[in-house]
This record gives C-alpha cells, structure tokens and sequence, in this order.
C-alpha cells in the first residue's frame, strides 16, 4: 500500500513563512545553518571534527540540549574533556568517560554514553576511520556545489553508514554529518518537529507519532512527506528543521558555541 499526501497552498506557505521569520528576525541558529551549510566556506573537516561531532551526538540523544542546558555547558568547556587526545590517552575510556559525565550535573545516561565512546573508539582505531573519512570527503565535494535535490541520496547514504556505531540510529546518523556542515536534504527528527507538523499542518489524525521515530522506515516515511513539502515551499530542509527547532526557544537565543 502507498499513502498518497498532497499538501494545501496554506500549509506550504506556512513552511515558507516560519522560515522567512526566523530568518528576519536574526535568531542565530537559523543564520548559522544557512552560513554553516549553504552560502559559507566549506567546513574543514579532520579526525577531531569528527569525533566531537560524535560525542556531541551521544551526549544530546533523549535529553535536552538547547541554550543553556547541561549538555551544551560540558560542549562548551575548553579544552574539551571528551576530546579525542584525551579519549585516546585513557588506559580505560569507557570508566573516564562515566565519571566525568557523573560528575557534571542534569547530564542523564552516563552508562550508556560512556559505553558507547569507548566502543566506537574501538571501531575507529580498528579501521573504521578510513571509511568515515571518506564519506566525509564525498560530502565535502558535494558541499562544495549549490544545492540540488539530488544530492539528498548521498546524503542518505553516509547517514546509513553511520548507524552502526553505538547509540546512534536515524536521527543522530543525520544530526551527525548535518552538525558538520555536510548535509543539506535530510532531517533531523524528534518529537518538537513532529509537534510542530501536528500544530501547523492538516494532516490525518494518528499518522505522527513520537515512538514511531524509533523505527527507521516510519522515520524515513516521516522525511520523505518533509521532503516533498520543502522542495513545494523552495525551503531547504536543513533550514527548515533549524527554524522549528528554534521555535521552541523563543524565550532564548543560541550562543555561537552551543549550536551543532
């Protein structure tokens, strides 16, 4: 069976207006995804880069991690103590991890985060570098052109690649390469955009759900309508998401160094 979604011309300038908003308002993660993903320099990219970003995706799935939470303080620390040197030079990485993330306050999760880094590490120093570099250097050639639709099925692809490292799954193996600057089609799902569609879109009662999410077909039927409606608004989705997630930050504004 295939679900058939047409979109009215309100619900596509809805899209088009929380977008247009955000931008003229000047809130920062909005300016910083268009400048960090479309119209910027293209990002330089090295083993650190990619492993921070790895951490930052561990440390802000299934808690909060907007303008002043815990997890965006640790983020900010310098130097930073999940670094990569550091992790490296630990006799036990998974332990090191643990009681730092125990000792820093409203931080949840800490048995799993702690070991997932020492098991990714593992996967990294064992090869698995060489093939994250290199997914990481053909979205650096495609970031490097202006945006096409098309270039959404690379972008899926690395995403796919990688969600086999520990405590990743569908949101954070697109929160990972989009954190980075590399990504501008796919999305980066939780329960506020589903809110949001929910609140701002006339769409059939029960078909979004939060759990759902956790499932990587419903997630990738979820982004596929969120595509489809980005392309019929002229918004990219990377713009989009930011937009929404800012939404529910009105009261705040993202500091420069706790936007990933």
């Amino acid at each position: 069976m295939q679900l058939s979604l047409s979109f009215e011309p309100s619900e596509i300038e809805t899209v088009r207006t929380i977008v247009a908003k955000k931008l003229n308002d000047g809130r920062r993660l909005v300016h910083y995804r268009q400048q960090q993903n479309v119209d910027g320099l293209v990002p330089t990219i090295d083993d650190d880069a990619l492993w921070t970003a790895h951490i930052m995706c561990l440390l802000t799935t299934q808690q909060r991690s907007g303008p002043g939470s815990s997890i965006n303080r640790l983020l900010d620390q310098r130097p930073f103590p999940l670094a990569l040197s550091m992790c490296r030079k630990q006799v036990d990485a998974q332990t090191y991890v643990f009681d730092l993330l125990s000792n820093a306050p409203g931080i949840r999760r800490t048995n799993r985060i702690a070991a997932a880094v020492q098991a990714n590490l593992r996967l990294l120093e064992r090869g698995a570098w060489k093939d994250l570099r290199h997914w990481s250097e053909r979205l650096l050639e495609q970031r490097c052109l202006p945006p096409d639709p098309s270039q959404r099925v690379l972008e899926e692809a690395a995403a796919a690649y990688m969600d086999q490292f520990a405590e990743f799954g569908s949101k954070q193996s697109r929160n990972f390469w989009q954190s980075l600057g590399l990504t501008r089609y796919v999305f980066v799902l939780d329960s506020r955009v589903l809110t949001w569609l929910r609140s701002n879109l006339n769409l059939p009662r029960g078909l979004l759900t939060n759990s759902g999410l956790s499932d990587p077909q419903y997630y990738q039927f979820v982004s596929n309508m969120l595509f489809e409606l980005c392309v019929q608004a002229d918004v990219l989705p990377c713009i989009f998401d930011a937009a929404v997630f800012d939404s529910f930050d009105d009261a705040k504004e993202w500091g420069s160094s706790e936007i990933w």
